[in-house]
């Protein structure tokens, strides 16, 4: 088997944007799908539009908690003949001329009711209530279909079912929804330099002698689950640097999988393993090396009727720029993604002080808030090395910036992993 000799600087970046491109090109979404009851799907896409299956509510519903009567009685003395509650469709009362019955918010009106007057607007005496200005007729209920009209777009196909979405369609009887498969992720973390710490005491030894606690997977495995809920890791192992070892992997027990992202052993050098890897298992090399800064080595193949493979870098916060850049966005197109839920570059925060990036890169930031304002503050450039990892621990997040200088008082979007501090009002930031 020949080796393809590359330089120690890599052949082409390829910018990001880019490679999420080439890579969608090549590789189709999953398209088989399933039926789930609605509270199982939290995180699940849509495989089709969801609409409403009645007009919701089906019976007029009391807005407030109050009393139901009919408006031709006010003002006037009425007499209470009961009360109708929420969680029940059938009222036993029916409201004659004369009467009210009282209503909780979100109960069904009576028969006979056409206004709900709110309780503070009356006064109870007993069994009676007194009402001393005339109220017209639909007044504080929600009428039939007022929350969906049967046959209503709800959510449509495509979106990343959240939480709050199930409290939404559950309260107008959606209970089931139809999903695609989630896509299926092994990860291989490779480095033979690297142990899994699993004794506290025999893991400060190991790191003291020069070995190193592999992280970078579990970082890789906590972003898919955090900010990708659609897709779902199969499996995560740790391998030695060695391409046949890797290589039985990925035909052998990682090949019925949709994806499979390496970490660690992506670096160019005199023999490149990821060439070799590609050679060996007659893998097309779609892109080797992206136009950014941290996460330079990230790559991916494509391998015969085998899964898409993505190589990341082995430093924890190169490889979640990776993540960002590039896997965040295959894993939206292999899931048929068209909004998710929880996307990494949610907050958009101040600059306080200067960035001068020549190619897109991450930026470790501290993070503030003042007067309702959020900030970032880079850390020292000695601390952004990535092999410097320990100064994550003294980020709250990490900026995310194209190839162009960034002045104090720019917004730039941010990565946030700790809560910001909070800081008093008043004066300047910084």
């Amino acid at each position: 088997m020949s080796s393809k000799r590359v330089p120690r600087y890599l052949e082409k970046l390829t910018p990001a944007p880019e490679a999420v491109r080439i890579v969608a090109s090549r590789v189709k979404p999953v398209s088989e799908t399933c039926e789930l009851p609605v509270w199982e799907a939290v995180g699940r896409v849509l495989a089709e539009d969801v609409r409403a299956p009645h007009d919701f509510p089906p019976r007029p519903r009391a807005a407030y908690d109050g009393y139901a009567i009919r408006s031709s009685d006010t003002p006037g003395r009425l007499r209470v003949i009961g009360e109708a509650t929420i969680g029940k469709i059938d009222v036993k009362y029916r409201v004659e001329p004369g009467t009210a019955v009282y209503v909780s918010t979100g109960a069904y009106l009576p028969e006979g009711a056409d206004t709900v007057i709110p309780e503070e607007a009356v006064k109870r005496e007993g069994d009676y209530i007194v009402v001393d200005k005339q109220f017209p007729p639909g007044k504080n209920y929600d009428p039939v279909g007022a929350y969906a009209r049967r046959g209503q777009l709800l959510l449509p196909r495509g979106y990343v079912l959240t939480m709050l979405d199930v409290a939404g369609l559950l309260d107008v009887a959606v209970t089931r929804v139809k999903v695609y498969r989630p896509v299926t992720v092994g990860i291989i973390a490779t480095g033979t330099e690297l142990f899994e710490p699993s004794d506290p005491a025999e893991a400060e030894e190991r790191i003291l002698r020069g070995e190193v606690a592999e992280t970078t997977a579990k970082l890789v495995e906590w972003a898919i689950e955090k900010y990708t809920p659609w897709a779902l890791v199969a499996e995560r192992v740790l391998l030695p640097d060695n391409v046949d070892t890797i290589a039985w992997y990925l035909t052998r027990q990682m090949r019925g999988l949709d994806l499979v992202i390496l970490t660690g052993g992506t670096g160019p050098s005199d023999v490149d393993p990821f060439y070799q890897l590609a050679e060996k298992l007659g893998g097309e090399v779609l892109f080797r090396g992206l136009f950014v800064k941290g996460g330079r080595p990230t790559s991916a193949m494509l391998l015969p009727d085998g899964p898409l493979v993505i190589a990341l870098s082995g430093h924890p916060v190169s490889a979640l720029h990776g993540f960002i850049r590039l896997v965040y966005h295959v894993l939206k197109h292999m899931g048929s993604v068209r909004r998710a839920a929880e996307p990494p570059l949610q907050a958009v925060a101040e600059l306080v002080g200067d960035i001068r990036a020549k190619r897109p890169q991450q930026v470790k930031v501290r993070l503030y808030r003042e007067n309702g304002m959020l900030y970032a503050e880079p850390l020292p450039l000695e601390r952004q090395q990535s092999s410097v990892i320990v100064s994550n621990v003294e980020a709250d997040g990490i900026a995310v910036v194209e190839n162009r200088q960034y002045s104090r008082g720019e917004r730039v979007p941010v990565m946030v992993y700790r809560e910001p501090e909070e800081r008093g009002s008043g004066g300047s930031p910084g």
